[in-house]
């Protein structure tokens, strides 16, 4: 099952229009200029290796470059700390993505660009390589003397681990695009969950009145609900109504209400799984 990060990350920025807004907030000004971000299109697929996709997930999408098309992997990596060989992994993963870009087109003579994006979030924040030339175990004048012989990646980062609250509100997106980003910030900090939310309810106010809003705030409802360990359920929503207001009550009572029915079927499978193992011990004797 997808973690509440990955869950949150698909639901908000799998729709282009939030995409967007990431892309265009951390790629080079010169670049973003350069993309036809109205021919911005979701292509299906996830080339995250499978032991790693507790702690990434993937979104890839197309655009128009003048009359090229080219690729923009986002990459959602959330840890504890940074991972020292992203940049190797990220290299490997664009590699799948051109082994299924030429399975599809099996005359191309010429590749797509792929503009590499992580968004990363971590109690350390970003401290890993960024290049996948600091990868290398080398003399730094050996690398110079190879000069474009070795392959070169950089990664463009979007480190919010310690981007200010502020700084996130401001930024040129959309204001659900914007309230996951801060909710994936805060993910391990129930207390400014809970209580940060006052200076956001403004944009809480505007995704309700986007179509499909109701859905989203849910999502985004669920996500505080599931990824919080300090408060109980009924406490969590007194908490949420105090702070956002008493039209979100029906909402929040049914994110607490999936949220306990979850914890329920689980609590059922876990115990059927006991049940089976005790009858399997009992039939060997």
């Amino acid at each position: 099952m997808a973690s509440p990060h990955d869950a949150l990350f698909k639901s908000t920025f799998s729709q282009v229009e939030h995409a967007a807004g990431e892309l265009r907030a951390v790629l080079p000004a010169a670049v973003s200029a350069r993309i036809d971000w109205t021919t911005l299109t979701l292509t299906p697929g996830s080339f995250v290796d499978e032991a790693l996709r507790e702690r990434q997930t993937d979104l890839l999408f197309s655009a128009n470059i003048g009359e090229r098309a080219a690729m923009l992997y986002l990459l959602f990596e959330h840890q504890s700390t940074a991972p020292d060989l992203m940049a190797f992994r990220l290299l490997r993963y664009m590699v799948r993505i051109w082994e299924g870009y030429l399975r599809d087109h099996k005359d191309a003579k010429l590749l797509p660009v792929i503009v590499p994006v992580v968004l990363h979030h971590s109690v350390t924040g970003w401290t890993a390589a960024t290049a996948l030339e600091d990868l290398y175990d080398a003399d730094p004048g050996f690398l110079e003397a190879l000069g474009p012989h070795a392959a070169r990646l950089r990664i463009v980062l979007d480190d919010i681990s310690m981007e200010s609250d502020d700084s996130l509100r401001a930024r040129a997106m959309s204001a659900l695009g914007r309230l996951s980003l801060w909710c994936l910030r805060h993910a391990r900090e129930a207390d400014e969950l809970v209580g940060g939310i006052g200076p956001w309810l403004s944009l809480v106010r505007e995704v309700r009145r986007d179509p499909g809003g109701a859905a989203a705030l849910a999502t985004l409802w669920r996500y505080i609900f599931s990824v919080q360990k300090t408060y109980d359920p009924e406490e969590l929503v007194a908490l949420l109504v105090g702070a956002a207001g008493e039209e979100d009550m029906a909402e929040l009572l049914s994110a607490a209400d999936k949220l306990h029915e979850r914890g329920r079927k689980e609590g059922v499978k876990e115990g059927m799984k006991e049940g089976m193992k005790e009858g399997m011990k009992e039939g060997e004797r």
